[in-house]
Order: C-alpha cells, then sequence, then structure tokens
C-alpha cells in the first residue's frame, strides 16, 4: 500500500491519514470539531442506535447534530437487525453528514449482549445482511465499518 497517497472514502479525499475514531460519551460536537481544527482526517458521531432512530427517540438524534468543522463527517450506526439499519438510514438522510459508518467493532456487554458491536463477528450473514442494508438505502454516500 502506498502510504504517500491521500485516504479516500467514496469520493472523499482526505487531507489526513490521522482520523479521529468515535468513542461513545467522548465524540460530541464541540470534541469533533476541536480534533478537526488540529488536522483529524475525519470525524465520526458516537455510536448511534439504529432502532432508536427509527423509533423517533430524540436524545439520539440529538447525537446527529454536526456543524461545519473542516474535516468530513461520518454517522455511525450501531444494532443488530437489518431492518432497523435501512430504515434509520432513510431517516437520517435530511441530517448533513458525509458517510455512514457501521459499528462493528464495539466489545461493550451492553453492545454485544443483543448481538450488535463486535458479536456481529460471530454472525457474518447478519453483518452482510445490514451492510447491504445500509450500502442499499445510502444511495452515493459512502459506508464504512468499524472493526477491532
Amino acid at each position: 500500500m502506498d502510504y504517500s497517497k491521500p485516504l479516500q472514502i467514496g469520493s472523499i479525499a482526505l487531507a489526513h491519514r490521522a482520523v479521529f475514531a468515535p468513542m461513545a460519551g467522548f465524540t460530541d460536537a464541540p470534541c469533533r470539531a476541536l480534533m478537526a481544527q488540529h488536522g483529524a482526517g475525519y470525524t465520526v458521531s458516537e455510536m448511534v442506535s439504529a432502532k432508536a432512530i427509527v423509533y423517533g427517540d430524540r436524545k439520539t438524534i440529538a447525537l446527529l447534530k454536526a456543524e461545519a468543522n473542516g474535516a468530513p463527517y461520518g454517522v455511525q450506526l450501531f444494532g443488530a437487525e437489518p431492518e432497523n439499519f435501512g430504515e434509520a438510514v432513510k431517516r437520517i438522510l435530511a441530517y448533513p453528514f458525509d458517510f455512514i459508518d457501521i459499528n462493528m467493532g464495539c466489545p461493550a456487554p451492553k453492545i454485544t449482549g443483543p448481538g450488535a458491536g463486535s458479536a456481529l463477528l460471530k454472525d457474518p450473514p447478519r453483518a452482510g445482511e445490514i451492510a447491504r442494508a445500509v450500502v442499499r438505502a445510502a444511495g452515493d454516500i459512502p459506508v464504512t465499518v468499524k472493526l477491532r
């Protein structure tokens, strides 16, 4: 791999290869803005429940809010049901973001217990269904997957 070339996510060319990974309870909008000011190639929301978006939870929707900060911004979704992912993506398309990230890396028991996060890696068919649902609903918006 040629690390001298800019990293590309779909049509998004990143200014830097150093990115600000999502962390629950930490990567809120002010923190993302600060990291972008200090050169992060992109920033990502805290993980957002696809199911909570489908049910219209206001606290969850508030996690999506972003202001332009000079770096591409991604929304990270988590969950275990493919049908929730597709519907959640359709519902958030009106919000300003540059890409969608699917969380398949969180090892926290409260996330893996219901089959989300890193538990999806134990169920490749379900992980594939989720990825397909997101890509179908996202249209031209790039989709990434967080793994550990």
